[in-house]
Protein backbone atom coordinates (compact mmCIF):
# COMPACT_ATOMS: atom_id res chain seq x y z
CA UNK A 1 0.00 0.00 0.00
CA UNK A 2 1.29 3.47 -0.86
CA UNK A 3 2.27 5.57 2.11
CA UNK A 4 1.58 9.29 1.92
CA UNK A 5 4.81 11.26 1.75
CA UNK A 6 5.36 13.52 4.71
CA UNK A 7 7.19 16.80 4.43
CA UNK A 8 10.32 17.34 6.54
CA UNK A 9 11.54 20.82 7.58
CA UNK A 10 14.24 20.65 4.90
CA UNK A 11 11.60 19.57 2.34
CA UNK A 12 9.57 22.64 3.31
CA UNK A 13 12.46 24.97 2.55
CA UNK A 14 13.41 23.08 -0.61
CA UNK A 15 9.92 22.81 -2.09
CA UNK A 16 8.24 26.03 -1.03
CA UNK A 17 11.18 28.44 -0.84
CA UNK A 18 12.96 27.39 -4.04
CA UNK A 19 13.79 30.94 -5.11
CA UNK A 20 15.50 31.82 -1.84
CA UNK A 21 19.10 32.94 -2.14
CA UNK A 22 21.78 30.25 -1.87
CA UNK A 23 23.27 31.76 1.29
CA UNK A 24 20.11 30.99 3.26
CA UNK A 25 21.23 28.12 5.51
CA UNK A 26 19.48 24.75 5.25
CA UNK A 27 18.94 24.11 8.91
CA UNK A 28 19.29 20.70 10.48
CA UNK A 29 18.44 21.56 14.07
CA UNK A 30 15.38 20.02 15.80
CA UNK A 31 13.99 23.57 16.02
CA UNK A 32 13.93 25.85 12.99
CA UNK A 33 12.76 29.42 12.71
CA UNK A 34 11.90 31.66 9.76
CA UNK A 35 11.38 35.43 9.82
CA UNK A 36 8.09 35.91 7.95
CA UNK A 37 8.92 39.40 6.67
CA UNK A 38 12.17 38.14 5.15
CA UNK A 39 10.98 34.78 3.79
CA UNK A 40 7.32 35.18 2.79
CA UNK A 41 8.32 36.67 -0.56
CA UNK A 42 10.12 33.44 -1.42
CA UNK A 43 7.12 31.19 -0.68
CA UNK A 44 4.80 30.57 -3.61
CA UNK A 45 1.24 30.70 -2.28
CA UNK A 46 -0.95 28.87 -2.09
CA UNK A 47 1.43 26.04 -1.28
CA UNK A 48 0.22 22.56 -2.26
CA UNK A 49 -1.50 20.62 0.47
CA UNK A 50 1.11 18.67 2.40
CA UNK A 51 1.39 16.59 5.54
CA UNK A 52 4.34 17.82 7.61
CA UNK A 53 6.26 15.50 9.86
CA UNK A 54 6.86 18.38 12.22
CA UNK A 55 4.75 20.71 14.35
CA UNK A 56 4.85 24.42 13.69
CA UNK A 57 3.59 27.70 15.03
CA UNK A 58 3.01 30.93 13.14
CA UNK A 59 3.25 34.13 15.18
CA UNK A 60 1.93 37.18 13.34
CA UNK A 61 2.94 40.63 14.60
CA UNK A 62 1.82 42.62 11.57
CA UNK A 63 -0.46 41.95 8.60
CA UNK A 64 -2.42 38.76 8.10
CA UNK A 65 -2.10 35.20 6.85
CA UNK A 66 -4.46 32.36 6.01
CA UNK A 67 -3.63 28.70 6.52
CA UNK A 68 -5.68 25.63 5.69
CA UNK A 69 -5.53 23.17 8.58
CA UNK A 70 -7.34 19.95 7.70
CA UNK A 71 -10.79 21.08 6.55
CA UNK A 72 -10.63 24.55 8.11
CA UNK A 73 -9.41 27.80 6.56
CA UNK A 74 -7.84 29.68 9.46
CA UNK A 75 -7.14 33.42 9.50
CA UNK A 76 -4.28 34.79 11.61
CA UNK A 77 -3.88 38.46 12.42
CA UNK A 78 -1.70 40.71 14.53
CA UNK A 79 -0.72 39.30 17.95
CA UNK A 80 -2.12 35.86 17.20
CA UNK A 81 -0.47 32.44 17.10
CA UNK A 82 -1.48 29.46 14.99
CA UNK A 83 -0.53 25.96 16.17
CA UNK A 84 -0.42 23.16 13.59
CA UNK A 85 0.03 19.60 14.79
CA UNK A 86 2.20 17.03 13.07
CA UNK A 87 -0.06 14.87 10.90
CA UNK A 88 -2.46 17.66 9.88
CA UNK A 89 -2.96 18.24 6.17
CA UNK A 90 -2.12 21.89 5.67
CA UNK A 91 -1.45 24.60 3.11
CA UNK A 92 -0.39 28.23 3.37
CA UNK A 93 -3.12 29.98 1.41
CA UNK A 94 -2.36 33.70 1.74
CA UNK A 95 0.20 36.07 3.25
CA UNK A 96 -0.32 39.82 3.15
CA UNK A 97 2.53 41.86 1.72
CA UNK A 98 3.09 43.63 5.03
CA UNK A 99 3.09 40.41 7.08
CA UNK A 100 5.69 40.15 9.84
CA UNK A 101 6.40 37.68 12.61
CA UNK A 102 7.97 34.25 12.89
CA UNK A 103 7.30 30.67 11.88
CA UNK A 104 8.85 28.05 14.16
CA UNK A 105 9.15 24.40 13.06
CA UNK A 106 9.87 21.76 15.68
CA UNK A 107 9.90 17.99 15.91
CA UNK A 108 7.57 15.95 18.08
CA UNK A 109 10.52 14.76 20.13
CA UNK A 110 11.35 18.38 20.96
CA UNK A 111 7.79 19.07 22.06
CA UNK A 112 7.70 15.97 24.26
CA UNK A 113 10.91 17.08 25.97
CA UNK A 114 9.65 20.57 26.70
CA UNK A 115 5.99 20.05 27.64
CA UNK A 116 4.10 17.69 29.89
CA UNK A 117 1.33 15.50 28.49
CA UNK A 118 -1.27 17.75 30.09
CA UNK A 119 0.28 20.83 28.49
CA UNK A 120 0.34 19.07 25.11
CA UNK A 121 -3.35 18.26 25.42
CA UNK A 122 -4.15 21.85 26.33
CA UNK A 123 -2.09 23.17 23.45
CA UNK A 124 -3.77 21.06 20.80
CA UNK A 125 -7.27 20.82 22.29
CA UNK A 126 -8.11 24.53 22.18
CA UNK A 127 -8.72 26.55 19.05
CA UNK A 128 -5.77 26.39 16.66
CA UNK A 129 -5.44 30.20 16.84
CA UNK A 130 -4.61 31.81 20.17
CA UNK A 131 -4.74 35.55 20.78
CA UNK A 132 -2.04 37.17 22.90
CA UNK A 133 -1.94 40.48 24.76
CA UNK A 134 0.20 42.99 22.87
CA UNK A 135 2.87 43.03 25.61
CA UNK A 136 3.19 39.24 25.51
CA UNK A 137 3.35 39.27 21.72
CA UNK A 138 6.15 41.86 21.81
CA UNK A 139 8.02 39.83 24.44
CA UNK A 140 7.67 36.71 22.30
CA UNK A 141 9.01 38.55 19.26
CA UNK A 142 12.15 39.51 21.17
CA UNK A 143 12.63 35.91 22.29
CA UNK A 144 12.16 34.54 18.77
CA UNK A 145 14.75 37.02 17.50
CA UNK A 146 17.23 35.67 20.10
CA UNK A 147 16.33 32.12 19.07
CA UNK A 148 16.92 33.00 15.43
CA UNK A 149 20.34 34.51 16.20
CA UNK A 150 21.42 31.36 18.04
CA UNK A 151 20.05 28.91 15.48
CA UNK A 152 21.80 30.67 12.63
CA UNK A 153 25.20 30.43 14.32
CA UNK A 154 27.66 28.12 12.48
CA UNK A 155 27.46 25.77 15.48
CA UNK A 156 24.25 26.59 17.36
CA UNK A 157 24.03 25.63 21.03
CA UNK A 158 21.00 23.34 21.17
CA UNK A 159 20.71 23.77 24.92
CA UNK A 160 20.21 27.50 24.47
CA UNK A 161 17.75 26.86 21.60
CA UNK A 162 15.68 24.47 23.73
CA UNK A 163 15.69 26.85 26.70
CA UNK A 164 14.58 29.81 24.62
CA UNK A 165 11.85 27.86 22.89
CA UNK A 166 10.61 26.42 26.18
CA UNK A 167 10.47 29.94 27.62
CA UNK A 168 8.44 31.02 24.59
CA UNK A 169 5.97 28.17 25.04
CA UNK A 170 5.57 28.95 28.73
CA UNK A 171 4.96 32.63 27.92
CA UNK A 172 2.20 31.57 25.54
CA UNK A 173 0.67 29.37 28.24
CA UNK A 174 0.74 32.06 30.93
CA UNK A 175 -0.61 34.72 28.54
CA UNK A 176 -3.58 32.75 27.21
CA UNK A 177 -6.78 32.39 29.21
CA UNK A 178 -7.78 29.42 27.05
CA UNK A 179 -4.59 27.52 27.85
CA UNK A 180 -5.00 28.13 31.57
CA UNK A 181 -8.34 26.32 31.73
CA UNK A 182 -8.43 22.86 33.23
CA UNK A 183 -8.86 20.07 30.70
CA UNK A 184 -11.63 17.54 31.12
CA UNK A 185 -11.71 13.85 30.35
CA UNK A 186 -13.42 14.43 26.99
CA UNK A 187 -10.61 16.74 25.82
CA UNK A 188 -7.99 14.17 26.85
CA UNK A 189 -9.81 11.34 25.06
CA UNK A 190 -10.23 13.51 21.95
CA UNK A 191 -6.54 14.42 21.87
CA UNK A 192 -5.49 10.77 22.14
CA UNK A 193 -8.11 9.72 19.56
CA UNK A 194 -6.88 12.27 17.02
CA UNK A 195 -3.28 11.16 17.56
CA UNK A 196 -4.30 7.55 16.88
CA UNK A 197 -6.32 8.46 13.78
CA UNK A 198 -3.39 10.34 12.22
CA UNK A 199 -1.26 7.26 12.86
CA UNK A 200 -3.66 4.48 11.81
CA UNK A 201 -6.31 5.97 9.49
CA UNK A 202 -4.96 4.09 6.46
CA UNK A 203 -5.34 0.65 7.97
CA UNK A 204 -8.05 1.05 10.59
CA UNK A 205 -11.41 2.64 9.82
CA UNK A 206 -13.68 0.88 12.42
CA UNK A 207 -14.50 2.82 15.61
CA UNK A 208 -13.99 -0.37 17.61
CA UNK A 209 -10.24 -0.28 16.97
CA UNK A 210 -9.84 3.19 18.48
CA UNK A 211 -12.16 2.48 21.41
CA UNK A 212 -10.07 -0.61 22.23
CA UNK A 213 -6.80 1.34 21.94
CA UNK A 214 -8.18 3.97 24.33
CA UNK A 215 -9.76 1.39 26.68
CA UNK A 216 -13.20 3.01 26.48
CA UNK A 217 -16.55 1.92 25.10
CA UNK A 218 -17.61 2.96 21.61
CA UNK A 219 -20.55 4.91 23.05
CA UNK A 220 -18.30 6.83 25.44
CA UNK A 221 -15.83 7.58 22.66
CA UNK A 222 -18.69 8.85 20.49
CA UNK A 223 -19.90 11.19 23.26
CA UNK A 224 -16.41 12.59 23.90
CA UNK A 225 -15.58 13.27 20.25
CA UNK A 226 -19.01 14.74 19.48
CA UNK A 227 -18.78 17.01 22.53
CA UNK A 228 -15.34 18.41 21.73
CA UNK A 229 -15.11 18.64 17.92
CA UNK A 230 -18.72 18.32 16.78
CA UNK A 231 -18.10 15.30 14.54
CA UNK A 232 -18.69 11.67 15.35
CA UNK A 233 -15.60 9.42 15.47
CA UNK A 234 -16.57 7.88 12.12
CA UNK A 235 -17.01 11.31 10.52
CA UNK A 236 -13.60 12.41 11.82
CA UNK A 237 -11.82 9.27 10.55
CA UNK A 238 -13.39 9.70 7.11
CA UNK A 239 -12.59 13.41 7.08
CA UNK A 240 -8.91 12.72 7.84
CA UNK A 241 -8.78 10.00 5.16
CA UNK A 242 -10.37 12.22 2.51
CA UNK A 243 -8.10 15.14 3.34
CA UNK A 244 -5.09 12.86 3.04
CA UNK A 245 -6.46 11.64 -0.31
CA UNK A 246 -5.81 15.12 -1.74
CA UNK A 247 -2.12 14.33 -1.49
CA UNK A 248 -2.49 11.05 -3.35
CA UNK A 249 -4.64 12.66 -6.03
CA UNK A 250 -1.76 15.03 -6.74
CA UNK A 251 0.15 12.00 -8.06
CA UNK A 252 -1.21 12.03 -11.61
CA UNK A 253 0.19 8.56 -12.34
CA UNK A 254 -2.47 7.05 -10.08
CA UNK A 255 -6.06 6.48 -11.09
CA UNK A 256 -8.81 7.58 -8.72
CA UNK A 257 -9.63 3.92 -8.09
CA UNK A 258 -6.02 3.29 -7.07
CA UNK A 259 -6.18 6.20 -4.65
CA UNK A 260 -9.35 4.74 -3.13
CA UNK A 261 -7.69 1.35 -2.69
CA UNK A 262 -4.55 2.94 -1.22
CA UNK A 263 -6.76 4.54 1.43
CA UNK A 264 -8.35 1.16 2.17
CA UNK A 265 -11.71 2.01 0.62
CA UNK A 266 -12.67 -1.15 -1.25
CA UNK A 267 -15.38 0.61 -3.29
CA UNK A 268 -14.11 3.55 -5.43
CA UNK A 269 -17.71 4.74 -5.91
CA UNK A 270 -18.17 5.03 -2.14
CA UNK A 271 -14.86 6.89 -1.93
CA UNK A 272 -16.06 9.31 -4.63
CA UNK A 273 -19.35 9.99 -2.82
CA UNK A 274 -17.56 10.49 0.48
CA UNK A 275 -15.03 12.84 -1.14
CA UNK A 276 -17.84 14.96 -2.63
CA UNK A 277 -19.73 15.04 0.67
CA UNK A 278 -16.69 16.28 2.62
CA UNK A 279 -15.04 18.57 0.06
CA UNK A 280 -17.94 19.68 -2.14
CA UNK A 281 -16.27 18.44 -5.34
CA UNK A 282 -15.62 15.04 -6.88
CA UNK A 283 -12.11 13.52 -6.97
CA UNK A 284 -12.04 14.17 -10.74
CA UNK A 285 -12.99 17.82 -10.27
CA UNK A 286 -10.32 18.23 -7.59
CA UNK A 287 -7.70 16.70 -9.88
CA UNK A 288 -8.70 18.95 -12.81
CA UNK A 289 -8.40 22.04 -10.59
CA UNK A 290 -5.02 20.84 -9.31
CA UNK A 291 -3.75 20.36 -12.88
CA UNK A 292 -4.95 23.85 -13.81
CA UNK A 293 -3.04 25.30 -10.85
CA UNK A 294 0.09 23.49 -11.99
CA UNK A 295 -0.14 24.95 -15.48
CA UNK A 296 -0.48 28.53 -14.26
Amino acid sequence: MTKIKRITPTDFRGQYMTEMSADFAILRTPIQIHDIAKTSGFIKVPTPLHRPEFNFIVHITKGTAKQQVDADLVSIKENEILFVRQGNVTSLMEVSQDAAGHMVLFEDQTLNQLLSKQELIKLFSVNVVIGLPEKSSTWLTSLFELLSIEIYQPNPNLGICYSLFQAGLQKIFTSSKELNKNINRSAEITFNFKELVYKYYLDHKPISFYAAELSVSENYLHRCIKETIGDSPKEWINKVSILQSHLLLQDLTKSISEVAFDLNYGDPSYFGRLFKKITGVTPSEYRIAFMQDLSE
